[in-house]
């Protein structure tokens, strides 16, 4: 009797390893969800992507002002093996914009953290954990003193095009260009330098001049990006969504601009709570590397690392988004 049984239990047990088996599959499915969330008491939008809800939360905090990330879903793919992607179009930018228009209140600095921060708040809920906060550009700006008002809400800060300062990064391009203009056949380069005289980095004529210049010198890899950036805007958008962009941009430009002139993180972030990487294109001259390496070496954290990465610039997360996510993943094993 009792042999007869025991292939029935054996049998009963099969099954139930099966079905724990797919249960704990179901657990940890791919995760694919664009919407609108409220923060700061507007809708902004948001999309999560990944293919393992166990894999560490990356929060990408985009550049700018007003340069969303969020339509790049196929740059932003190889990130997704390795991470919770969570990309989000900041207050007055992309399709926040397009849902609020350009009546979008309190579009500052100050407010747009503390949109960050909420959305921080609500992924360590859902997730169980703190996030990686991955700041570009001008979203570095956001990034750090996102982490230094909530260290809790984050495992570490890694930042890519990194701003040290509005002051320190044209000081930094003058630099460059200075050097170029050595060049017995730069005479043009060499008057605009003397349209400029002494550089003055709040005054915006002369910022527009560096910006010309800056940008007639990129390496390969921004160039080709910002060369074909229109296009693929337009391939990757709804024609109204290509509008809100456009739109929020300047929106975004206009209301930022002196909070942008402000920027100043060897005054506002000394020290943050959290370890912090840089990983910078080496050819980057939009935000140089110098001046976010001082920074990085005048700031107080558990740990800190520079990662350079070769033949990129400004956009190497999405030019060379696998250097970039070797990278990322190397910064996060080592605090977990």
């Amino acid at each position: 009797m009792i042999r007869s049984v025991l292939p029935a239990v054996a049998a009963v047990l099969v099954a139930s390893s099966a079905v724990i088996a797919d249960v704990r599959a179901e657990a940890s499915p791919r995760i694919e969800e664009a919407a609108f969330v409220n923060l700061g008491g507007i809708e902004q939008w948001t999309t999560y992507r990944g293919n393992d809800a166990r894999k560490p939360v990356l929060l990408v905090v985009h550049g700018g002002p007003g340069d969303i990330l969020s339509p790049y879903l196929d740059e932003l793919a190889p990130y997704e093996a390795d991470f919770v992607v969570v990309q989000w179009d900041q207050r007055g930018a992309g399709r926040s914009y397009g849902r609020n228009g350009a009546e979008t209140p309190d579009v500052t600095l100050d407010r747009i953290v503390e949109d960050g921060l909420e959305l921080a708040a609500m992924l360590n809920a859902r997730f169980e954990r703190p996030v990686v906060l991955f700041g570009h550009s001008w979203g570095s700006v956001v990034g750090v003193e996102m982490v230094k008002r909530r260290p809790e809400l984050f495992s570490s800060y890694v930042g890519t095009g990194q701003v040290a300062g509005w002051t320190a990064g044209a000081e930094a391009r003058y630099e460059f260009l200075e050097k170029a203009a050595q060049d017995p056949e730069a005479g043009a380069l060499r008057s605009a330098l003397d349209e400029i005289g002494v550089l003055d980095a709040a005054d915006l004529a002369d910022f527009r001049i560096l910006n010309r210049e800056i940008r007639a010198r990129l390496g390969p890899a921004d160039a080709a990006w910002l060369g074909a950036l229109r296009k693929r805007a337009s391939e990757v958008s709804t024609p109204q969504e290509f509008a809100d962009a456009d739109a929020g941009m300047a929106l975004s430009g206009r209301a930022l601009l002196a909070d942008m002139l402000a920027e100043d993180l060897f005054a506002t972030a000394r020290r943050l709570e959290v370890p912090v990487t840089i990983i910078q294109g080496r050819d980057d001259l939009f935000t140089p590397t110098v001046p976010a390496a001082a920074w990085l070496d005048a700031l107080d954290a558990p740990s800190k690392k520079l990662i350079m990465i070769e033949n990129a610039g400004h956009f190497a997360l999405l030019t060379h988004a696998d250097a970039v996510v070797a990278a990322l993943k190397a910064a996060v094993a080592e605090v977990r």
